[in-house]
């Protein structure tokens, strides 16, 4: 059976091009374009893997964390940040400090690449 991925990023682009390496990778991803909606497809799915913007409308990536990591029935999700953010010391150390697996900055980071790191936390 193939491992879930939920996918939370509201890039269009991003998304599809997301989506479709690891549905290739033979993932089932589910898509989420905020924190908000991520919460609720989290509810209904167990995911293997959460892979997570920080910049988004509604809910930031950074306010999803927190719920996830808070609710017991999700604590244990691994999670990778992907952000355009940049990798500042303080960002990175403060969402390492909540738990996240690895934190990622989108144009530093090939599709390929993203796959091992996610093969090598499920």
């Amino acid at each position: 059976m193939s491992k879930k991925i939920l996918l939370i990023d509201d890039d269009p682009l991003i998304v599809r091009m997301y989506e479709r390496k690891l549905t290739q990778e033979g993932f089932a991803v589910s898509l989420a374009a905020n924190g908000d909606e991520g919460l609720h497809l989290l509810e209904k799915e167990a995911p293997d893997l959460i892979l997570l913007d920080v910049l988004m409308p509604k809910m930031n990536g950074w306010e999803a964390l927190k719920k996830i990591k808070e609710n017991p029935k999700t604590k244990d999700i691994p999670v990778i940040t992907l952000t355009s953010l940049g990798d500042r010391p303080e960002d990175i150390q403060r969402f390492k400090d909540y738990g996240v697996k690895e934190y990622l900055v989108k144009s530093q980071v090939e599709l390929k690449e993203l796959v091992e790191i996610i093969k090598k936390h499920l």
